[in-house]
């Protein structure tokens, strides 16, 4: 049964171009039940985690999380729901509601109101994603670790990108799974899993200082570059990792790396004993 949107009048604020039900009609929020419940859980499980939605449900109507999760998940309720609620089955089978002042719409505008719902839910995630941070428990979710896999918490992947066609939400799946592998080949080789981890950490929370904010816009910058050309840029990661190296107070975890190590080779000296000595 849905936690979040429990009355008619909730259903209705969010969304436009709804007849008002009258007397015998079965309330749109009952015929809409089975899709907010799939909506709710689909929210918990993908975003919110199921402690922090329930806390969410508990917020006043006016606060924010509250209000951009209501629309995540009417939103999603409506786009599972919307091919089927000109749909009734009778004894006789299936038949297509009607009356004598509406006619059903047509297939072509039925798919673009899903579309355009799809779109209006993909925004919704888009609102709800940076907003999470303050939700009660949420930074330490297991949707938090999802999310704070990668320096790309949110939708600014598939911005920077560049123009998609389709949802933007598998497109954030899609480029997510990349960006793991992108900057796992980042750490290993540059800026060391230690210093990664705790910049993906700060960057979901917030609370970079200035200079680390700095590396994670360079670093995110030849993520994004790779995504469009293939390529890193190693004459600006060198840039990165010297600018590391000369502020070991701000990155120590770098310095105490074996990452580190790669970039601070022993100094060889010709010694007349060693089996390599040469004139």
């Amino acid at each position: 049964m849905a936690k979040l949107i429990t009355t008619d009048a909730q259903l209705r604020a969010h969304i436009p171009n709804i007849i008002a039900s009258v007397k015998g009609e079965v309330p749109f929020i009952e015929r809409l039940a089975l899709f907010l419940d799939l909506a709710e859980d689909w929210v918990k499980t993908t975003f919110t985690s199921e402690s922090t939605f329930n806390t969410i449900c508990g917020y006043t109507d006016s606060n924010n999380i509250k209000i951009l999760c209501s629309r995540l998940v009417v939103a999603d309720a409506l786009r599972r729901a919307i091919p089927s609620l000109d749909i009734v089955l009778t004894p006789n089978g299936f038949g297509v509601v009607n009356t004598s002042n509406l006619a059903p719409a047509s297939k072509p505008r039925v798919d673009r109101l899903v579309g355009s719902m799809l779109a209006h839910r993909d925004d919704c995630i888009a609102a709800l994603l940076p907003e999470l941070v303050g939700a009660s428990k949420w930074l330490v979710s297991d949707r938090a670790t999802f999310f704070g896999a990668t320096l790309f918490p949110d939708f600014s992947l598939i911005e920077a990108s560049g123009p998609i066609q389709g949802s933007k939400w598998e497109r954030y799946l899609e480029l997510r799974s990349q960006v793991i592998d992108l900057e796992a080949s980042l750490a290993e080789e540059w800026f060391s899993p230690e210093l990664m981890s705790a910049l993906r950490s700060e960057n979901l929370r917030g609370d970079l200082t200035e200079q680390r904010s700095e590396i994670v816009r360079q670093v995110k910058a030849q993520v994004v570059g790779y995504l469009r050309s293939g390529s890193f840029n190693s004459r600006r990661l060198v840039d990165i990792v010297n600018f590391i190296r000369l502020n070991a107070e701000s990155f120590e975890e770098w310095h105490k790396s074996d990452t580190a190590k790669l970039f601070a080779p022993p100094v060889f000296r010709n010694e007349k004993k060693a089996s390599g000595y040469f004139f």
